[in-house]
């Protein structure tokens, strides 16, 4: 079974995405990242973010979109920012849902680090250096970017919970 799924992490002036079509043994996958001016006014950015958002998911056509849901620290500005890029997104991904059918889903930090790496607490370094050991022909896609490479680990959250659902099904 095909599955087509994109892992999208989150920042307050971009954002990261992560595509990944496995065939059987057959896997390609492309990454992109959108960043915005800082200059530019929040409603502006916002708009500017979904619609690439929105755009890059209709070329692709997955069966599953994974968002990185927002975790709320200390730094309330930064949460409410990251909260804001993710209702813009998930607002431009209902369109996809509406013409497509797209399975949108969104997944804490913790639970994708946890499935993937097996470490919910993992640091950065780990997380690029699981996709650098574990993914090597996913790694120029990420061509260093941080956000790149928490995109390529959430799309393989999605892969392995999709995966496992299918299993259930047919056991």
């Amino acid at each position: 079974m095909a599955l087509n799924i994109i892992g999208i992490d989150l920042g307050m002036h971009k954002v990261a995405m992560f595509h990944l079509f496995a065939d059987g043994d057959l896997y390609a996958c492309d990454a992109q990242i959108y960043t915005t001016p800082e200059s530019e006014p929040r409603d502006l950015q916002l708009r500017e973010l979904a619609g690439m958002v929105q755009e890059w998911v209709f070329l692709h056509d997955p069966a599953f979109v994974w968002v990185e849901d927002v975790l709320v620290g200390n730094n309330h500005r930064y949460s409410l920012s990251l909260a804001e890029t993710k209702g813009a997104v998930l607002s431009a991904l209902g369109l996809n849902r509406m013409q497509n059918g797209t399975d949108i889903r969104t997944v804490n930090v913790k639970a994708w680090k946890k499935e993937v790496l097996g470490n919910g607490n993992a640091t950065k370094d780990e997380v690029r250096d699981y996709i650098d050991v574990s993914h090597p022909l996913y790694a120029p896609l990420c061509d260093g970017d941080q956000d790149r490479y928490d995109a390529a680990c959430i799309a393989l959250y999605g892969l392995q919970v999709t995966q496992r659902a299918d299993g259930l099904q047919l056991g």
